[in-house]
């Protein structure tokens, strides 16, 4: 008998309301990597093999614009 009383008893119970998780921020999307872009390297003429220069297109237009690495970091140091 009393484990009919127990069966009715979990029966009777209304089930509890699931309790909603707190909403995680979507994750922060990283921004994507800039693409290599490779050229040939036309100054240099005193060799048969051309070599290949690779950087991406911000680092492409620093060097046309004349500005390099090393101009770029005495930029703070002054």
């Amino acid at each position: 008998m009393s484990m009919t009383f127990l069966a009715a008893l979990m029966m009777a119970q209304a089930p509890a309301a699931p309790a909603q998780a707190p909403q995680a921020p979507p994750p922060a999307v990283a921004p994507a990597k800039e693409q290599k872009i490779c050229r040939v390297d036309q100054n240099e003429s005193s060799s048969r093999l051309r070599k290949r220069v690779c950087m991406t297109q911000t680092e492409w237009d620093r060097q046309a614009a004349g500005v390099t690495g090393n101009d770029l970091k005495n930029l703070g140091a002054r």
